[in-house]
């Protein structure tokens, strides 16, 4: 399991709202294609694109730009960010 949390801040929930990005801390050792297949057959999710980088905390964060077919909504709901 790749995805150790996501991240819920302001500019997270903006990113997802408006551009379809979704941002992730991921596992050190998790790379874009595993990722990828993760996010594919576990939540069932298209992925565009991906994005890996430090925080200067010393995570590694992924953020996720999903297929356009995917809701802001939809995706909050399956990972708990909106209750």
């Amino acid at each position: 399991m790749g995805i150790i949390r996501v991240l819920n801040s302001e500019k997270s929930s903006r990113q997802l709202e408006l551009e379809n990005k979704l941002s992730l801390i991921i596992d050190q050792f998790t790379v874009k294609d595993s990722l990828i297949e993760e996010l594919k057959n576990t939540y069932g999710l298209q992925v565009d694109k991906i994005n890996i980088q430090y925080t200067h905390k010393g995570y590694k964060k992924a953020i996720v730009t999903l297929n356009k077919k995917h809701t802001s909504d939809e995706v909050a709901n399956m990972f708990g960010l909106i209750y």
